[in-house]
């Protein structure tokens, strides 16, 4: 069954997205959170800007998922998708400590033609389809 998600994006990672120069969205987390175990290949997602509209949608083209990683492995997997995942150079520093992580590879990216608002409640980063109303 195929799922729709909202993703909160902050800069400079949404334009680099919308730009496609950043094709893997990645989620590293300390607990089991959203995204992990949520999304699925073929999944829509919209892509709302932090603090601001929902600009686009795109199709989860492919997702791998990871538990109970060291920062060794989350090394290895920042190092082996860098290009892909284009983050800011401390990113790393941060993702170390997570033991969790969601990779999505974005395709079929959709701008829309207005941006749309939603506000969200809560400060979570994802929310997946049963929180999220279908908005276009």
């Amino acid at each position: 069954m195929l799922r729709t998600h909202l993703a909160i994006m902050v800069e400079p990672y949404l334009t680099r997205v919308l730009a496609g120069e950043k094709t893997i969205e990645s989620r590293f987390s300390r607990s089991r959170i959203p995204p992990y175990g949520c999304v699925a290949a073929g999944d829509l997602i919209w892509l709302k800007r932090a603090g601001g509209p929902v600009l686009a949608s795109a199709r989860a083209s492919e997702v791998r998922q990871y538990s109970g990683l060291s920062g060794k492995q989350v090394d290895a997997l920042l190092a082996r998708w860098g290009p892909e995942l284009n983050l800011e150079a401390d990113f790393a520093a941060r993702a170390r400590e997570c033991r969790y992580a969601t990779l999505i590879w974005l395709g079929e990216i959709v701008l829309l033609p207005e941006p749309q608002a939603y506000r969200r409640r809560g400060r979570q980063g994802w929310v997946h389809d049963t929180d999220f109303p279908r908005i276009i």
